[in-house]
């Protein structure tokens, strides 16, 4: 028995005779879904291949022989000719070309077609995180579409009947950039770095979106149900992604120095990706809109680009994130400290997104669910000690307009804050070395997996896969519901509310709730006793495990229990197992 929150709810559903839910909950094995690993979407400039090409002046210098060389490998994409392999080597080893491409790869999870009969399903786009560098070189274990949390959340995905789709992305910046210019030089290379990451995920959904109303419809999509999911540096990616659409929002005050803005239409392309010396995306006349947008850390890069008419919004974030503040705060380089660029945590774009009606599709739906009231239960709070990156010292998480956020606060297990800004991720040590030696064979660099492995920690402490998977419960049960109603999906997505995903109580009553000292629970149900009660918190893990010699009531005493909501699980004697919740006070 799963001693997890989403697993006592989606026992109940089954024990209460309501039909399990496509989309809510998962109705496909392991074996029923399908794995399709390193497709190619798209082939693009890559700068790290030429790490010359972030620099706009050398850009503008070479534009006679780049504008050749894009025509050229335009027309050999066009006619699918044979690209040569100077293209595809650094320009360290191969000086014969300026342009380096690369090919972006995606990997796609659905239910297998041969059991699943739906013809048109939900998409759900899922968003590494990385830093903008490859992993390891990134100081980090992972940053790619195989990190351990993307494989699990894309499987849960597919599971529930979404068409999963988890593309890579390019990447490059110096964060490392000193003197006088360093400052323009880490925060115009991280802004085009984060750009490009935001044209490459457009192209990968135009891409789906075109084989799907245009060709065979490969992977059995719905070309009109587009969730866009985001983790870590992914969330920033997804979060502009949403908001950015119009070309004059890259001239802020923040991203113009001399007069010129850090992006350069010309070089780099339009916000749609078309166009600009070194992009080789041309349009393919599909739309770039999604149904809702939901990302797990990360932060908006002005809350000016929020308007009326984006997508609706879900946010998962600790107020202890080190890398993406919760509040409004200053992005910095993880190693050196230095500063690179203002943006907007949740604290203050989610009030703004629901002004503006963004998240009027669900608001009020959900009133009596725990994973609400657990996200809700941190509003007003006080968060003393936040990390410096955020600009307001102490952060009070707000009380209005926050629906659609759910903080994750972690404790150790002395009940202590800890610095956890993604406890839904998590690796393997040994991953990690190999990873390591491969990487350092590669570049002839020097990274040391020990030394990575401990700084990771620093952030994310007591990092265990049985930890992760508590936090993915959380992200599904929060998270579902909303995309079900927003995308309109199943049946009756119109009723999905408080009655899908509540507690029942019919067979079992509780009482006092809430209690500081003492709970009752009485079994209804004639010549049925209560056989166990087991008692989780909402992180899933369980407090209590009580069992009982046939009697049809059982008293839980909760004066050494937290203040909070508690999920118990009672056992009858004739088979039955019923949820029940209540609250200490």
């Amino acid at each position: 028995m799963k001693n997890t929150l989403l697993a006592a709810i989606s026992m109940l559903i089954v024990l209460s005779s309501i039909a399990q839910n496509r989309y809510l909950d998962e109705i496909f094995s392991d074996s029923e879904i399908s794995i399709e690993k390193d497709l190619t979407y798209g082939i693009n400039v890559d700068p790290l291949l030429n790490t010359s090409l972030l620099s706009p002046a050398y850009v503008q210098a070479n534009a006679m022989q780049i504008t050749a060389e894009k025509d050229s490998l335009l027309s050999l994409i066009g006619t699918g000719s044979a690209i040569p392999n100077g293209y595809f080597f650094p320009y360290a080893l191969d000086s014969s070309s300026i342009l380096k491409i690369k090919q972006l790869k995606m990997d796609v999870y659905m239910p297998d077609m041969s059991v699943d009969t739906m013809a048109n399903r939900p998409v759900i786009v899922y968003v590494h995180t990385g830093n903008f560098l490859p992993p390891v070189v990134n100081g980090s274990y992972g940053g790619s579409k195989e990190d351990s949390a993307a494989v699990e959340l894309c499987k849960r995905w597919a599971k529930r009947g979404f068409v999963v789709v988890a593309p890579n992305y390019r990447h490059g910046w110096n964060p490392l950039a000193t003197g006088s210019a360093g400052l323009v030089v880490r925060r115009a290379t991280l802004i085009n770095a984060v750009y490009r990451a935001l044209h490459d995920v457009q192209h990968n959904i135009k891409g789906i979106r075109f084989d799907a109303l245009n060709m065979s419809n490969t992977y059995g999509i719905d070309p009109d149900k587009v969730a866009l999911y985001g983790a870590g540096s992914g969330g920033y990616i997804a979060l502009g992604y949403n908001t950015l659409d119009k070309q004059s929002e890259t001239e802020l005050e923040k991203l113009v120095f001399g007069g010129v803005s850090v992006i350069t239409p010309s070089i780099v392309g339009d916000i749609y990706g078309n166009g600009g010396l070194i992009n080789l995306y041309e349009d393919n006349g599909m739309s770039t809109d999604i149904s809702i947008c939901v990302n797990a850390g990360g932060a908006l890069a002005d809350i000016s680009w929020l308007e009326a008419g984006d997508a609706p919004m879900v946010t998962f974030h600790s107020p202890y994130d080190n890398f993406a503040p919760y509040d409004t705060g200053t992005v910095i380089v993880g190693t050196t400290g230095d500063d690179v660029v203002d943006v907007n945590g949740p604290n203050t774009f989610m009030p703004k997104a629901n002004a503006l009606g963004l998240n009027d599709v669900y608001a009020g739906e959900y009133l009596d669910d725990p994973f609400t009231e657990r996200a809700r239960s941190f509003y007003g709070t006080d968060m003393n000690n936040a990390p410096v990156i955020n600009i307001n010292e102490p952060i009070v998480i707000g009380s209005d307009g926050m629906e659609g956020v759910f903080s994750f606060i972690v404790r150790d297990g002395s009940g202590n804050i800890e610095p956890n800004g993604s406890p839904w991720e998590w690796w393997s040590k040994s991953d990690l070395d190999a990873a390591v030696t491969s990487t350092n064979a590669v570049t002839g660099g020097s990274y040391d997996s020990d030394e990575i492995h401990e700084n990771q920690l620093l952030t994310n402490p007591n990092m265990s896969k049985a930890q992760a998977m508590l936090y993915i419960d959380t992200i599904m049960g929060y998270m579902m519901p909303r995309v079900v109603k927003t995308m309109q999906l199943g049946n009756n997505w119109q009723s999905v509310d408080v009655d899908e995903i509540r507690i029942k109580t019919s067979n079992v009553s509780v009482y006092p709730n809430p209690s500081s000292s003492l709970v009752n629970v009485l079994s209804n149900i004639d010549n049925a006793s209560i056989e166990s009660v087991e008692v989780f918190d909402v992180a899933g893990t369980r407090v209590l495990m009580s069992n009982v010699s046939a009697s049809t009531s059982v008293q839980i005493d909760v004066r050494d229990f937290a203040a909070g909501l508690y999920i118990g699980e009672v056992s009858l004697s004739n088979g039955q197992k019923t949820i029940v919740k209540f609250s200490v006070q």
